[in-house]
């Protein structure tokens, strides 16, 4: 499985969070998982992680529809916060639509490694794990 020292779930559902976190702890997923109700709160997380030179994310799993700052606007805000990483980090939308156009839309950006639909799972982490060759 693979062992991300840090992953950020961007996410404004407490239930998922709750979900999300324990699969990623039973899988052994990440060493540290943190969330971020929404874009904004997201961007403030990985400023003040790179301000302190902390350790910043690795992998991103990012919602769509969230309040104050959705996920859309998180990645065309992305720039903003850029010049912190060393290496951008692997960014994988979560999300419960059902729309094709908001899969085809969430591909069409660089930064987007790849789509998941709700819930999250096991599964899930190893096909990451799998393609991203992380051990």
């Amino acid at each position: 499985m693979a062992n991300f020292k840090n992953v950020l779930l961007i996410e404004d559902d407490p239930i998922t969070v709750l979900v999300c976190e324990r699969i990623a702890k039973l899988a052994g997923f990440a060493e540290e998982f943190h969330s971020a109700a929404n874009g904004l709160e997201a961007i403030e997380y990985i400023q003040k992680k790179g301000a302190d030179g902390q350790c910043l994310p690795e992998l991103i799993f990012l919602d769509i529809n969230m309040p104050v700052m959705n996920g859309w606007e998180f990645l065309e805000n992305f720039d903003i916060v850029r010049p912190l990483f060393s290496k951008v980090p692997f960014i994988y939308i979560l999300s419960s639509t059902v729309d094709p156009e908001d899969q085809r839309k969430a591909l069409s950006y660089p930064l987007v490694k790849n789509f998941i639909s709700k819930p999250l799972t096991k599964n899930h982490l190893v096909e990451i794990a799998e393609e991203l060759q992380v051990s």
